[in-house]
């Protein structure tokens, strides 16, 4: 099946909706392109897409790692995930698809009612199987619909599935001067001394103060590299004016390198990496921190 194919069988199935609606040939583009205008993205990556919806971000980073890289995408709704297993299948046989079990307001529905249509993992075991093994990972729509304790327990998750030197692409909703006075009915702006707000009741967008999300960054051990305000403020789907923007929030963290890294220690530790005269940095963040090799 080609990518063509994949998109159309998107929009025929009604799970098209079931992740905001919209074309998602037009979301998805929107999304790589985000991608790669903010990351140094490399054919030979290690990708996550975190809260793959129906794939609509994958089928492009599929393309895109074919020769080389790796993706792997999870969501929590087991009918989201059969769809892309199944429909991924033929063209891009090497991507992998997770189920994972854990629950959201916004979504459980979803999954109680697809229950039965795809094995599920559990979160813990996910993220132990892929432990500091990503480059990368995307996360649209995703903490959009977190609290403060669910953002913070997903940083850490993510921060341990990334490589040291690794980036995470995530979107949010965050309170800023501009914000609207309603977004899709509900107040769209914090009042005084709040850091959170959940105007739905049931996360339908949950809005961060960037003091917060800055401050959650900081206790799973990411550093923000950069955060970016999006056009929903002003425009409609897929409005993006400035190169780099997206429509909602973006926020790009970085998993520091370990600061006690030697080059010279870790070649006299390691002779094997020494004899194959490869670059000992680059050894340790790509086989060496997943291996657990001694940095002294």
């Amino acid at each position: 099946m080609s990518k063509e194919n994949i998109y159309a069988a998107m929009r025929q199935s009604e799970m098209c909706n079931w992740v905001g609606g919209g074309d998602p040939e037009v979301i998805g583009v929107a999304n790589f392109t985000c991608i790669i205008e903010n990351l140094p993205l490399q054919h030979s990556d290690a990708v996550l897409d975190f809260g793959c919806g129906i794939g609509r971000t994958s089928v492009l980073l599929a393309e895109f790692l074919n020769q080389g890289g790796q993706l792997v995408g999870s969501d929590i709704v087991p009918g989201q995930i059969r769809f892309c297993r199944e429909q991924f299948a033929s063209a891009f046989p090497d991507v992998t698809f997770y189920c994972v079990r854990s629950s959201n307001p916004q979504y459980d529905n979803l999954t109680a009612a697809t229950a039965d249509a795809t094995p599920v993992i559990g979160e813990d075991e996910f993220f132990l199987q892929h432990r500091q093994l990503f480059d990368v990972v995307v996360g649209f729509s995703v903490f959009t619909h977190f609290n403060p304790p669910m953002a913070g327990h997903f940083l850490k998750q993510l921060r341990d599935a990334t490589k040291p030197g690794g980036h995470l692409l995530l979107t949010w909703f965050l309170d800023h001067p501009d914000n609207p006075a309603n977004f899709s009915g509900f107040p769209a702006k914090l009042g005084a001394g709040e850091e959170f707000s959940d105007p739905s009741g049931n996360l339908f967008f949950g809005l961060f103060s960037p003091v917060l999300v800055s401050e959650l960054a900081a206790r799973a051990d990411l550093l923000v590299e950069r955060i970016s305000y999006g056009s929903w403020r002003g425009g409609q789907w897929p409005l993006m004016p400035l190169k780099g923007q997206h429509a909602q929030d973006l926020v790009i963290l970085r998993r520091p390198l370990p600061t006690e890294f030697d080059a010279n220690i870790y070649l006299k530790i390691h002779q094997d990496v020494a004899a194959a005269e490869v670059d000992p940095l680059q050894h340790y963040l790509t086989f060496g921190c997943r291996e657990g090799r001694r940095l002294r």
